[in-house]
């Protein structure tokens, strides 16, 4: 039972510190696909087509995300302004790699006949051009200085859904405690030899803090209301 304990508290830990695999090895160095997205929502958004004033585009790297029931689990999705209405154009589980003398592309699909081709191309200031080539093949020309090898490191954004400090310092808490009560039930049992009750450790503590606690509630409620609730000596 307590190595089960210990094993929770490991493997929660793992959690807190798992990254995804979105990391491309070149001649020149590592791409990591991450830099170019955030989780659960769209990196780059509202991009207007270069050409027809009447689309946007939303585009994730890495990372699936959704905002409407027609965009769901996504790498990149297109917005027609007339209709208001969106539409996927790629997931994240389909997608190619290709590094070509300095040159990055990544190749989306939407699990179905519709391509996006994306550019990465190594810039000091960031931009995001997009395009419909027909109703089939979109394209995306993003340069930044993520698309450099090795020139950006993945930072997770505040809206990741990572553990938060609170919430590993509560599963601490909670393991401690889980083998304090292990180990204590095991010795009242084993070597003092104590049976049903008597097996709760510091039992005289916790009823006592009960015993207290049912007072003070009492006490409380006496001042709200007005009401004693003690009998006068």
């Amino acid at each position: 039972m307590i190595v089960s304990s210990i094993l929770i508290c490991i493997i929660l830990s793992i959690y807190t510190i798992k990254a995804d695999d979105c990391q491309y090895s070149t001649p020149d160095g590592i791409i990591d696909l991450r830099t170019f997205g955030y989780k659960n929502r769209p990196k780059y958004y509202d991009v207007p087509d270069s050409d027809l004033k009447t689309l946007t585009y939303s585009f994730n790297g890495c990372f699936s995300y959704s905002t409407k029931d027609t965009c769901k689990n996504a790498a990149a999705c297109v917005t027609d302004l007339t209709s208001k209405q969106e539409r996927l154009i790629a997931r994240q589980t389909d997608r190619v790699f290709t590094y070509n003398g300095g040159v990055i592309s990544v190749i989306y699909t939407d699990g179905d006949a519709t391509t996006l081709r994306v550019f990465l191309v190594c810039k000091t200031q960031e931009s995001v051009q997009a395009s419909r080539i027909n109703d089939y093949s979109y394209l995306f020309k993003i340069e930044s200085e993520c698309a450099c090898p090795d020139k950006c490191t993945y930072i997770p954004d505040k809206s990741s859904d990572h553990l938060t400090g609170g919430a590993v310092f509560i599963i601490i808490l909670v393991c401690i405690i889980t083998t304090y009560l292990i180990i204590s039930v095991l010795f009242l049992r084993f070597v003092k030899h104590e049976q049903g009750i008597n097996l709760i450790p510091n039992r005289t503590l916790w009823l006592q803090i009960g015993h207290d606690s049912i007072y003070g509630v009492r006490f409380i409620l006496s001042k709200v209301t007005g009401r004693n609730t003690y009998e006068e000596v």
